[in-house]
């Protein structure tokens, strides 16, 4: 007998360990999404072909269709939407009011909310403000980002000021809000936090060390963070604790990026759904904790429980991805199949478009010692090689 009905809002690659999680918990699974061919169509108890980025057609499903549940998958449009229609149905669990999922998901409201609540963040403006024509508070180089896009898209960095128009007009166009943020450029490393919230406090927490090896701004390569000294941790985590307690939030997943050099940390960007390119098994793989579990029960209105046991190995992920257009031929992976796992995401002969708009496959690699995993991390882009069919 099913546990009740769960509509997954994506259908992705991304998506298909949610949904087989979910059958094996128990419950009916239905699917939302626009591609047909994605995987979850292929594998779902009931299939809805629907642009679940546009919130009000979700919403008409979601009071057409009797669900208990809603589950957000990997994306920044599957969670609003939700968040959206369970803000407007005043149902389902696990999500914040949609104001506050504005606040953490959106580049200009969350900086906004830092500077309030003196948060360390880059300094940003929006496009609207009229002090944008004078950047006198943001010197050179600066970053422009489309206020509502993710993994790096329409995002530039600019050294001048004759520049601007061009970055802004093109992060307009990987806007759905039309809306541009203009941002300090702040030089650092990049890590991510992950934090299980559970009644206002955080439950667990994890930290990564993150690269960018293809594409500038959207990260390739991961790891459990050993580079960051525990002092920046725990400032981090207190940093995070004050805007859980300031939102109010519900329980779940709060995963942020931000930069850090030396003593220094810039937070840089907030989400509430589950981070894409398999990050979940990352944290499973490396710890033994079962973070896509508890990523989901709040989702479903349960608890997770208190104590967790870990054991430590030494992976790292890389999603591999190409630097140019090409008809992809094949792969090849220089390191051994026992320390080896691949997830493929496309079929031979296959037109790929460049990072960060296509990829070919996630990898996890396993490594003997702390010093090999942190050495071997950024490098593992050396070890693949992509070659392609020329016509």
């Amino acid at each position: 007998m099913s546990k009740g009905k769960v509509l997954l809002v994506g259908t992705s690659y991304g998506a298909m360990h949610m949904l087989l999680r979910l059958k094996k918990m128990g419950y009916s699974v239905s699917v939302c999404g626009g591609i047909e061919s994605d995987p979850c169509h292929q594998h779902a108890d009931e299939s809805y072909y629907v642009d679940y980025s546009v919130k009000e057609i979700l919403l008409e499903l979601c009071k057409e269709n009797i669900f208990d549940y809603i589950v957000p998958t990997c994306n920044d449009y599957s969670y609003n939407s939700a968040s959206y229609v369970s803000t407007k149905m005043d149902k389902y669990f696990g999500f914040d009011n949609y104001s506050v999922t504005n606040i953490l998901h959106e580049k200009e409201l969350f900086r906004q909310f830092t500077l309030e609540n003196n948060l360390p963040a880059p300094r940003s403006i929006s496009k609207d403000n009229p002090a944008v024509n004078k950047f006198s508070d943001l010197p050179f180089p600066i970053l422009v980002k489309p206020n509502d896009s993710f993994s790096g898209k329409g995002v530039t960095q600019v050294f001048s000021k004759d520049k601007v128009k061009t970055a802004i007009d093109k992060a307009e166009s990987f806007s759905t809000d039309g809306k541009v943020v203009l941002e300090e450029f702040v030089d650092g490393t990049l890590h991510s936090h992950s934090a299980i919230i559970q009644n206002g406090e955080i439950l667990i927490d994890f930290f990564v060390d993150e690269f960018c090896t293809v594409y500038p701004y959207q990260v390739n390569c991961s790891s459990l963070s050993y580079k960051l000294s525990s002092e920046i941790k725990i400032r981090v985590s207190a940093s995070i604790l004050k805007i859980i307690k300031k939102l109010s939030l519900k329980d779940g997943l709060l995963h942020t990026q931000f930069i850090a050099k030396d003593n220094v940390f810039w937070l840089i960007e907030t989400m509430r759904r589950c981070p894409g390119d398999l990050y979940s098994e990352l944290i499973s793989k490396s710890t033994g904790f079962d973070y896509l579990d508890c990523y989901l029960k709040p989702f479903l209105n349960k608890k997770n429980p208190k104590k967790f046991n870990k054991n430590i190995k030494y992976i790292a992920r890389h999603t591999v991805s190409v630097a140019k257009k090409m008809i992809l031929g094949s792969v090849d992976y220089a390191v051994s199949t026992e320390s080896l796992n691949i997830v493929p995401l496309v079929e031979c002969g296959r037109t790929i478009k460049p990072a960060p708009f296509d990829k070919l496959s996630i990898i996890f690699l396993e490594f003997n010692s702390k010093e090999e995993l942190m050495h071997g991390t950024p490098k593992i882009d050396k070890l693949v090689s992509v070659h392609e069919i020329k016509i």
